[in-house]
Order: structure tokens, then sequence, then C-alpha cells
């Protein structure tokens, strides 16, 4: 047998080896190094003090002055019945 082919055969047969031996401790593990600890839940209360809050309304009134010399209707309405407009 010539020495190349040797060589080539010694190496898979080690390869082999390693990945048998890997597989093994793989397998093997129990997860036992995990190390967890846990922790209670504690409830936290915390109080919002009332937020109290104050607006004030304006109201503008505004006059519509006629550019004809005429007097604009009150309030902007229509006689009853619905005649008038545009």
């Amino acid at each position: 047998m010539n020495s190349r082919a040797r060589w080539t055969i010694g190496i898979l047969v080690a390869l082999v080896i390693g990945l048998a031996v890997g597989l093994i401790i793989v397998t093997g593990d129990d997860d036992n190094d995990k190390t967890t600890t846990s922790v209670p839940v504690e409830s936290i209360s915390t109080t919002t003090p009332a937020t109290t809050v104050q607006t004030t309304t304006q109201s503008t009134s505004t006059t519509n002055t006629a550019t004809n010399g005429g007097t604009p209707v009150p309030g902007g309405t229509t006689a009853p019945g619905g005649s008038g407009g545009l």
C-alpha cells in the first residue's frame, strides 16, 4: 500500500473518531450547567394626584354691516315656510 493512501485512511479514521467523540459529548450533556434564579414579582402601587383643569370660554359677537345701506337679517334666519334664500 502506498504511503499517500495510508495517510488518507489515517486522517479519515481520525476524523470519524473525533466526530463520534463529539457526538457522545453533545448527547451526554444534561443541561445541568444552566443556573437560573427566579425572583418573585413584587407588586408596586403608586398613587397619582388628581389633576384639575379649568377652562374659560369667551364668546365674541360680530355685527354685519351691509355695504349697500341695508340692514342684515338678525341671526341669519329665514322666514318660516322655506321662502327666501338662494
